[in-house]
């Protein structure tokens, strides 16, 4: 079993009657597509598991998931081969409004690409030739 709890605003029992239908969400415009809980509603489902809710308003909200045991073996975990380099003259501009999000894209990106843009200050968005390789 594994449980997960917040104490934050909580959900009522309407709310609570219709979380795990795709597409359902209480988050306005483009903040939530309401698939989350349904994915992981599926993927629960499909390995013979079950997913308990409680929630009370003002009190926060608990999951709690189900799993079936199993005597099968663990698979061997094979290690991944390394990524190779980029043999290209491709840039990739990473575009993205949130500090913490945009600088672990770009370490990523550098495990495959060596050269990586990494600030591009606003004076030279009109012109590209300063913001992009030759």
């Amino acid at each position: 079993m594994l449980a997960v709890f917040d104490s934050g605003v909580g959900m009522s029992a309407e709310t609570v009657a219709h979380i795990f239908e795709p597409f359902f969400t209480t988050k306005g415009g483009a903040l939530g597509t309401g698939l989350g809980l349904a994915t992981s509603y599926g993927i629960v489902k499909q390995s013979g598991g079950y997913i308990w809710v409680y929630s009370e308003l003002g009190m926060g909200t608990m999951f709690k998931v189900y799993l079936p045991r199993t005597e099968d073996a663990l698979e061997t975990w094979v290690e991944a081969e390394k990524p190779r380099a980029a043999k290209g003259s491709e840039t990739i501009l990473v575009v993205e409004d949130q500090l913490m999000l945009r600088e672990l894209i770009q370490d990523m990106l550098q495990v495959v690409i060596p050269y990586c843009l990494r600030k591009i200050r606003r004076k030279d968005w009109s012109r590209p030739d300063r913001i992009l390789p030759r």
